[in-house]
């Protein structure tokens, strides 16, 4: 039985990288003396429910001091978070045979699997100034780069995933090696499509009501949909992350009975609500893969996203899902609710999902992965 290290910094946080890293430790527990390497005290009995996975009585090891001094900032050190880890990986290496980072980037000094959501240190690896991002930007970045004792080379000679093509160009872009695209696991077991007849004429949007998802522009667009003569509703999901932004989409709430806000749903009403609507609707730009945009499509809606990012291997690239503008969403959507054939071209099945993102598909791979790892090693 081979000793794997499966590194993530923080599982509180609860987003579809926690999800990769619950199902990775499911996949592999069992198979092998699995340890799961982070920052913070997880709760895994309340993962599991979360995120409907049964990970089992995994052994746990935190650095010491860490978790206290990241509980003493409310600031997101994210990077620094992965040097902290990587770290601490390395001091804990000749315990493994392998390690499995499945939060980004870390410099281990052991064969390494590394699920990479987004390079974090993409400024540093591929340009000392990059784009309009600060010098105070690119000061955190050396530094959390320096603390982790991160080798761009190390990186390189892992064995490198990632969660979309569009991510996969841009890993390749940093680091000059292409990852593998492995999708993360998408959740369809709660889900219990409607017949399209039987469902709301609405749309949800799903995700953190913060200012980079863009949600005020969601609402926008059915506005738009609304003035063109279709009589459709709009629910909006998801915790309130960024509270003056959450206000502002709760005013233009407050002035549009079509519009509700929902805030964070138990999984199961959440499950009830994607499976009995026939739109779904994501503004989120540069999204890394769309955990949310592959549920409304696993529910069975028919989802409109913005052009690029991950969520367009969700919709298989169909020009008719993908928008640049508001104004150009709003001419896609109501072309598509005006036309019942071309409506039914562009849905999917769910069974289709389940094949392409599902969890025991992504179970699958994680093993398969890992075996090949460990035989190429021994």
């Amino acid at each position: 039985m081979s000793r794997i290290a499966v590194a993530h910094t923080d599982l509180t946080a609860k987003g579809g990288g926690e999800g990769v890293c619950m199902n990775v430790l499911a996949a592999l527990e069992g198979r092998h003396d699995v340890t799961l390497l982070t920052l913070t005290s997880p709760d895994i009995d309340a993962l599991n429910r979360y995120f409907d996975t049964d990970v089992g009585d995994v052994t746990v090891r935190r650095p010491p001091v860490v978790e206290s001094l990241l509980e003493r900032t409310d600031l997101p050190l994210y990077n620094l978070e992965n040097a902290f880890l990587s770290r601490f990986v390395d001091s804990r290496a000749d315990e493994f045979d392998l390690v499995i980072s499945t939060d980004n980037e870390i410099s281990p000094s052991i064969p390494a699997i590394q699920y990479v959501h987004t390079p974090r240190f993409g400024r540093l690896v591929t340009s000392k100034r990059v784009g309009e991002d600060s010098f105070v930007d690119h000061l955190y970045d050396r530094l959390a780069y320096r603390v982790g004792g991160f080798d761009a080379e190390e990186i390189r000679n892992s064995r490198l995933l990632t969660n979309s093509r569009w991510m996969a160009n841009i890993v390749q872009d940093v680091y000059g090696v292409r990852p593998e695209v492995v999708y993360p696991p998408v959740d369809t077991s709660g889900f219990d499509p409607a017949p399209w007849e039987e469902r709301e004429d609405g749309f949800v949007t799903v995700g953190r009501i913060t200012s980079y998802k863009n949600v005020k522009d969601a609402v926008r667009i059915v506005d738009g949909v609304r003035e063109r003569g279709h009589d459709v509703h709009h629910h909006v999901v998801g915790p309130p992350t960024e509270e003056a932004y959450a206000a502002e989409v709760k005013e233009m709430a407050d002035d549009r009975e079509y519009v509700t806000v929902e805030g964070e749903m138990p999984r199961e009403e959440l499950e009830a609500m994607l499976s009995t609507h026939k739109w779904g609707l994501h503004a989120k730009r540069h999204e890394h893969f769309g955990m949310a945009v592959a549920e409304l499509v696993a529910a069975g809606t028919v989802a409109f996203v913005p052009d690029n990012g991950g969520q367009q291997d969700i919709v298989e690239g169909r020009d008719e899902l993908m928008y640049r503008t508001t104004e150009e969403a709003v001419e896609k959507v109501h072309r598509i609710l005006s036309d019942d054939d071309l409506r039914e071209e562009v849905r999917q099945t769910p069974d289709t999902i389940e094949e392409r993102f599902g969890r025991d598909r992504f179970r699958e791979e994680v093993r398969a992965l890992a075996a090949e790892e460990l035989d190429g090693r021994a």
